[in-house]
Protein backbone atom coordinates (compact mmCIF):
# COMPACT_ATOMS: atom_id res chain seq x y z
CA UNK A 1 0.00 0.00 0.00
CA UNK A 2 1.29 3.49 -0.89
CA UNK A 3 1.18 6.17 1.82
CA UNK A 4 -0.55 9.52 1.39
CA UNK A 5 2.85 11.22 1.75
CA UNK A 6 4.24 9.20 -1.17
CA UNK A 7 1.24 10.11 -3.33
CA UNK A 8 1.60 13.81 -2.42
CA UNK A 9 5.30 13.72 -3.25
CA UNK A 10 4.72 12.11 -6.65
CA UNK A 11 1.95 14.60 -7.50
CA UNK A 12 4.21 17.49 -6.49
CA UNK A 13 6.99 16.14 -8.73
CA UNK A 14 4.59 15.97 -11.69
CA UNK A 15 3.37 19.53 -11.10
CA UNK A 16 6.84 20.97 -10.70
CA UNK A 17 9.45 18.73 -12.37
CA UNK A 18 12.27 21.29 -11.95
CA UNK A 19 11.88 21.31 -8.18
CA UNK A 20 15.06 20.62 -6.24
CA UNK A 21 15.64 17.17 -4.85
CA UNK A 22 14.14 16.39 -1.49
CA UNK A 23 15.35 13.86 1.04
CA UNK A 24 13.25 10.82 1.95
CA UNK A 25 11.77 12.64 4.94
CA UNK A 26 10.34 15.32 2.65
CA UNK A 27 12.75 18.06 3.74
CA UNK A 28 15.45 19.92 1.87
CA UNK A 29 18.98 19.15 3.04
CA UNK A 30 20.85 21.80 5.00
CA UNK A 31 23.56 21.93 2.31
CA UNK A 32 20.94 22.70 -0.37
CA UNK A 33 19.49 25.47 1.82
CA UNK A 34 22.93 26.96 2.49
CA UNK A 35 23.76 26.99 -1.22
CA UNK A 36 20.41 28.56 -2.11
CA UNK A 37 20.88 31.34 0.46
CA UNK A 38 24.51 31.92 -0.62
CA UNK A 39 23.55 32.31 -4.27
CA UNK A 40 20.64 34.63 -3.41
CA UNK A 41 22.88 36.77 -1.16
CA UNK A 42 25.55 36.98 -3.88
CA UNK A 43 23.00 38.11 -6.46
CA UNK A 44 21.77 40.85 -4.13
CA UNK A 45 25.26 42.20 -3.52
CA UNK A 46 26.32 42.30 -7.16
CA UNK A 47 26.69 45.89 -8.31
CA UNK A 48 26.63 46.28 -12.09
CA UNK A 49 27.88 49.84 -11.64
CA UNK A 50 26.96 53.20 -13.12
CA UNK A 51 27.16 55.11 -16.38
CA UNK A 52 28.66 58.49 -15.45
CA UNK A 53 28.84 61.54 -17.70
CA UNK A 54 32.30 63.14 -17.90
CA UNK A 55 30.78 66.56 -18.66
CA UNK A 56 27.71 67.15 -16.46
CA UNK A 57 28.43 64.50 -13.79
CA UNK A 58 25.01 62.91 -14.23
CA UNK A 59 24.78 59.17 -13.76
CA UNK A 60 22.53 56.18 -14.29
CA UNK A 61 22.69 53.17 -11.97
CA UNK A 62 22.70 49.98 -14.01
CA UNK A 63 20.19 47.38 -12.86
CA UNK A 64 20.79 43.64 -12.55
CA UNK A 65 21.06 42.16 -16.02
CA UNK A 66 21.94 45.48 -17.70
CA UNK A 67 25.29 46.06 -19.35
CA UNK A 68 27.01 49.31 -20.35
CA UNK A 69 26.94 47.95 -23.91
CA UNK A 70 23.13 48.15 -23.83
CA UNK A 71 23.32 51.97 -23.86
CA UNK A 72 24.67 54.75 -26.05
CA UNK A 73 28.01 56.18 -24.94
CA UNK A 74 26.70 59.75 -25.25
CA UNK A 75 24.91 61.67 -22.51
CA UNK A 76 21.90 63.92 -23.21
CA UNK A 77 24.19 66.93 -22.57
CA UNK A 78 26.60 65.76 -25.28
CA UNK A 79 29.26 64.41 -22.89
CA UNK A 80 30.64 60.89 -22.89
CA UNK A 81 29.24 58.19 -20.60
CA UNK A 82 31.82 56.04 -18.87
CA UNK A 83 31.22 52.85 -16.89
CA UNK A 84 32.19 53.05 -13.21
CA UNK A 85 31.66 50.88 -10.11
CA UNK A 86 30.70 54.04 -8.19
CA UNK A 87 28.70 57.12 -9.13
CA UNK A 88 31.76 59.29 -8.37
CA UNK A 89 34.67 58.69 -10.78
CA UNK A 90 37.13 60.02 -8.18
CA UNK A 91 36.30 56.98 -5.97
CA UNK A 92 36.30 54.44 -8.81
CA UNK A 93 37.58 51.02 -7.81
Amino acid sequence: MVSNEEIKRKLAEKRNPTRRSITESGTVSSEELKEKFRSKRNKQTENPGYLVCDTCGGYYQLEAGESPDDFSDECECGGKLKHSKTANLDQES
